[in-house]
């Protein structure tokens, strides 16, 4: 009887250990193959290059030597020597750049934008919140400097959420870049993803996470710990500019306040808007006030950006 009662409790440990393993599994799957958006449907939205004033880009593909990048690249007749890098959001698409490219357009500069890793028509693949893009990022700068006849120290990177993560992440490996803009930032992976769980499964996420993030780094072969803008933007030796709308309910502000205390002061600007606008739309809610905290940073701090833009 009692031999039957220590296979009951074996049974009933190794079931547990199953069903917390296929939680984990699931939720892992959830963390690096969310569904994304296709070019088809960012096309279907209605914006295009045209509608933003810009002309018909070069349709580009980049070679990481592990990925494939499918990107825009938009070269500026105005040849002010100077080149923006843009990071879309998680996932979007390079279409995301379109709100943005405008600003740095009437600057003269030549812009590249592309679908990040595991997004719209660039390379299926993990999706690793800035460990591996940060490397794609870096690739992409190499290409675009060599296309466009750029020193990295004329080339600025603007990143919007996830890419804004990735911009901060790519800090160490481009320390010559112009400057770094990133709007909405997470401070580290653990924390927006241990937010976003518990939002949306709040009784499972406490009991999951640990697990979840496990597997996901052992099936995408990273280290979750190591995804920590705030703590790549103390390397920084150029300007840093980071926006963030306080009514932001998907990525709190304080994200880029602890960004921000990790930065160089002499060299950084926080911006917290309080436009009502939710994550990431601050450039949809006040355009021209956007565009006014963007030129009054590039004012101040790379003053040799491209030309003066038109007030």
């Amino acid at each position: 009887m009692r031999r039957k009662g220590l296979w009951i409790v074996l049974g009933i440990v190794i079931l547990l250990v199953a069903i917390y393993g296929g939680a984990s599994w699931y939720f892992s799957e959830i963390l690096l193959n969310m569904p994304t958006q296709s070019i088809a449907e960012a096309r279907a939205e209605g914006d295009t290059p045209a509608t933003t004033g810009l002309p018909e880009p070069e349709e580009v593909r980049i070679d990481t030597g592990e990925v494939t990048l499918a990107g825009w690249y938009f070269d500026n007749p105005a040849d002010a020597g100077c080149g923006l890098l843009f990071l879309h959001g998680f996932t979007g698409t390079r279409y995301h750049a379109l709100n943005w490219a405008p600003l740095f357009w009437e600057r003269g500069c030549d812009i590249l934008a592309y679908d990040h890793r595991g997004h719209g028509d660039s390379s299926d693949a993990f999706k690793t919140y800035g460990f591996y893009e940060k490397q794609d990022a870096l690739a992409a700068l190499d290409w675009f400097g060599q296309r466009a006849g750029l020193e990295q120290s004329q080339i600025g990177v603007f990143g919007v959420s996830y890419g804004a993560a990735t911009a901060l992440q790519l800090i160490p490996l481009a320390p010559d870049l112009a400057f770094v803009g990133a709007d909405s930032a997470y401070s580290e992976m653990e924390e927006i993803v241990g937010y976003q769980a518990r939002q949306m499964f709040p009784t499972l996420a406490p009991i999951v996470l640990p697990g979840a993030l496990a597997v996901a780094e052992w099936r995408a072969d990273f280290d979750v710990q190591a995804v920590a803008p705030e703590r790549t933007v103390a390397e920084a030796q150029m300007p840093i500019l980071l926006i963030h709308s306080l009514t932001d309910e998907y990525t709190f502000s304080t994200h880029s306040e602890d960004i921000y205390a990790n930065s160089d002061p002499t060299r950084a600007v926080l911006h917290l808007t309080d436009w009502g606008a939710p994550h990431a739309r601050d450039i949809l809610t006040d355009f021209d006030a956007y565009r006014q905290l963007v030129n009054d940073f590039l004012a101040q701090f790379a003053p040799a950006f491209g030309r003066s833009p038109t007030s």
